[in-house]
Formats: structure tokens, sequence, C-alpha cells
């Protein structure tokens, strides 16, 4: 009897544990926080003013007003590059005719904020959002002397190729597969570009 009295008094025991065990409460707390980031943008628009359209009769020994340049529309500092490139058309395919009786004609301060360099034309400076480069083109002219009967009824047009890339972390050599900044190009330093 002593027996069956102490199993039941363990029993009665660990119920009254079991009871008091799942009425215990606990402090507890819990935190969550988002971070949030945006990516800056990068966008660039090629500005063209002048005469781009609907030009007829060009002669040669004509200069037309062309003027190029490029504005920066992203959040990003970037540098900008342009490559110029003019090609005669007989209809919509390409004619087989030289390219060199097409002069260009550069902005003023060419030699001042752009650098040539393997066909492309770098912008020295970092441009902000809406900031515009200087004239990179002014004017195009058709040498009369290296334009001959050959070139009647051609049309010529000037593709022109503008990149932009961010100005931060470097991303301007591995974008454009440089090994160093083309000469005079401003450089980009930790802090002082967003």
């Amino acid at each position: 009897m002593k027996k069956s009295i102490l199993v039941g008094m363990l029993v009665f025991s660990l119920a009254a544990l079991m009871v008091v065990g799942g009425t215990l409460a606990w402090f507890t707390s819990e935190a969550e926080v988002t971070n949030t980031f945006k990516a800056g943008t990068v966008e660039i628009e090629v500005l063209e003013k002048g005469e781009t359209e609907g030009i007829t009769n060009w002669n040669p020994g004509d200069t037309t007003d062309y003027d190029v340049s490029v504005k920066s529309l992203g959040s990003k500092q970037t540098y900008v590059r342009v490559k110029l490139e003019p090609v005669w058309y007989n209809g919509d395919e390409e004619a087989e005719v030289n390219e060199n009786n097409v002069e260009l004609i550069f902005g003023e301060d060419l030699n001042e904020n752009w650098v040539l360099d393997d066909g492309w034309y770098y912008y020295k400076k970092i441009l902000e959002q809406n900031q515009e480069t200087s004239l990179l083109l002014d004017a195009v002219k058709l040498d009369g002397p290296n334009t001959g009967n050959e070139y009647q009824g051609l049309t010529l047009k000037i593709k022109v190729e503008a990149q932009a890339v961010q100005a931060s972390n470097d991303a301007i050599f591995d974008a454009w597969d440089l090994k160093d900044l083309p000469e005079d190009v401003e450089v980009w330093t930790s802090g002082a570009a967003e």
C-alpha cells in the first residue's frame, strides 16, 4: 500500500509540474528592419541641333550646321564617350565610296573638353544629372576637290554612337576595357561623386 501511495504521489507531482510548467510565461521580444537600397541610373541623350533633316542638293564645298553634344539624364555621375562615323548611302544600302571627302568640323573648345583615343572622343569632365557636354561636332563640310560624280544622288549620314558609364568604382575600366584613362580625363575620387 505504501507503494501505491508513493506511486500516486509521484503521478500527482508530475501532473502538477506539467500544469505549472504549461502556465509559465517567458519575456520575449521581436524586431524586424527592412533596409531600402535604390540603385542609381545612368542614362544619356544625344542632342542634335542645326540642319539635321531634309538637306537636299548638297554640293561639294557646302558646309552645313550640325551640332552634336550629350546630356546626362540619370541620377549617377557619368563618364561619356562618343564615336562619329560618316557613311554614304545609295538608298538603304551603304555605298562603296570613300568617306574621306567629308570634313567634320568640331566645336571650338574640342581640345579643352574632349580627347580622342582609339576612335572614341572622351569627354574630359564627369557629368552630373541634367548636365550637357560642350559641342563635340559643330558642322559638316563636303570637300569639293575630293567629291566626284560617283557621289551624285548619294545620301550622307553621320552615325553618332554615345556611351556612358557610372563614374564611381572604376567602372570605366571594366565597361570600356581601358587600362588607363585617356589623357586629361577627370578622375572620380571617393567622396567626390555619388
